[in-house]
């Protein structure tokens, strides 16, 4: 019995001694952690409202590209271009280019830009040339100009299918219009020019049911000798193109955008609320989140019609400048991006915006949601607005840490 006992007291003493040790190797800091509240993250998904259709109007000239044709389009309208170019006036004739007087021919190069097409990417579509008949300017025109142009008299006329380059011969009578002014020697050659030769106007014909858009870059004008085997290559001057558009559907759930800033919408952040509920808190992120109205933009797109894909949305803040100048031909302070997981989604990141209304003295409450662009091609889509179904709308989604 005495050495049972004495035998149980040597375990005891031994796991005793085991526990001690084992305790002390614990790690310190997690003395205690079953007794402090780990922080947690919280989302909050507030829908906005507040939202209005603006209408503006963009600029058209001088960009990249610039469009020529017409389209109808179920969704948005019955869509036509005209395009302006004017050659270069300062040509210079090498002495082996064989010229003597006017004895030349002229043609126009037209290079089309290979990704987008407006419409109906498998038909034809015609057009006549005509001369212009008053003084514009690119960086001056915009989508609701109108520039006078003599339709009783073409200087020439193409097709398109789906080739991307065309050659358009010119007439003489243009052609012997434009060669005083390039061969001048005089003092205000320059500005003779500007003030009174006044270019060509592509105008689309009624069976025309696409919009292309020509580069500005690698279209020219083409002066060539008396036996074609010389040519001189003469860049354009200006560009620019103007536009009608009638039949758009209206819709008071949606608001269309178009580059040419006809639709814009504008969300009115509650900013006052959102002072009062978060500006104690510490944000992790804040994202506006714009909905695009697929089914519509889907259903009224027949087969083999195309309009320029979208992937990015503008975010621009309020502005007491030029807004037509300030949404299409500056730089966004925010953009939303297509959502990979649902593309008919937009995101944007908008933390910065929300600091620093909370804490950078920024004021505005409004943001210009556009698409405006220095492309030149016609891009379109539609967004839900406030007054749609609830899951529709705008929303602000915000994590912080509780």
């Amino acid at each position: 019995m005495t050495i049972h006992n004495k035998g149980f007291v040597s375990l005891y003493i031994t796991l005793l001694a085991l526990i001690i040790f084992l305790s002390g190797c614990e790690d310190p800091g997690s003395v205690g952690s079953g007794f402090i509240d780990e922080p947690s993250i919280v989302t909050d998904t507030l829908t906005l409202d507040n939202t209005a259709t603006e209408n503006f109007v963009g600029y058209t000239g001088n960009f990249g590209l610039f469009s020529i044709g017409k389209y109808s389009d179920q969704l948005f309208g019955e869509v036509s271009t005209v395009g302006l170019l004017k050659p270069i006036r300062s040509v210079q004739i090498p002495d082996s280019l064989d010229i003597v007087g006017d004895n030349f021919s002229m043609k126009l190069e037209i290079q089309l830009d290979s990704l987008n097409t407006y419409g109906d990417t498998l038909s034809t579509s015609d057009f006549s040339i005509y001369e212009v008949t008053e003084t514009w300017r690119g960086n001056e025109i915009k989508s609701n100009s109108e520039v006078a142009y003599n339709s009783a008299n073409p200087v020439g006329s193409f097709t398109i299918g789906q080739e991307k380059n065309i050659t358009v011969d010119l007439s003489e009578a243009w052609k012997d219009q434009y060669y005083p002014y390039f061969s001048s020697t005089e003092d205000d050659a320059d500005s003779t020019y500007r003030y009174e030769f006044h270019g060509l106007a592509i105008v689309p014909e009624s069976n025309t049911n696409k919009i292309s858009f020509m580069s500005s870059s690698a279209s020219q004008f083409l002066i060539l000798s008396p036996d074609k085997s010389d040519t001189v290559r003469v860049g354009l001057n200006n560009w620019a193109y103007f536009m009608d558009r009638t039949g758009a559907v209206q819709s008071p759930e949606t608001t269309s955008l178009f580059t040419t800033l006809e639709e814009v919408m504008r969300i009115d952040l509650p900013l006052e609320m959102l002072r009062e509920e978060y500006r104690s808190k510490n944000i992790l992120n804040a994202r506006l989140v714009i909905q695009e109205n697929a089914e519509d933009l889907n259903s009224t797109l027949a087969a083999n019609h195309s309009r320029p894909n979208l992937n990015l949305l503008n975010l621009h803040l309020g502005t007491d400048y030029d807004e037509a100048f300030e949404y299409q031909l500056t730089q966004p302070e925010f953009t939303a991006s297509r959502d990979s997981l649902s593309t008919e989604t937009y995101n944007s990141n908008i933390t910065l915006l929300l600091n620093n209304l909370f804490y950078g003295g920024a004021e505005t409450d409004e943001i210009y949601v556009g698409i405006g662009s220095l492309s030149g091609v016609l891009r379109s889509t539609q967004i839900f607005n406030g007054n749609a179904q609830a899951d529709r709308r705008p929303k602000l989604i915000i994590s912080y840490i509780e």
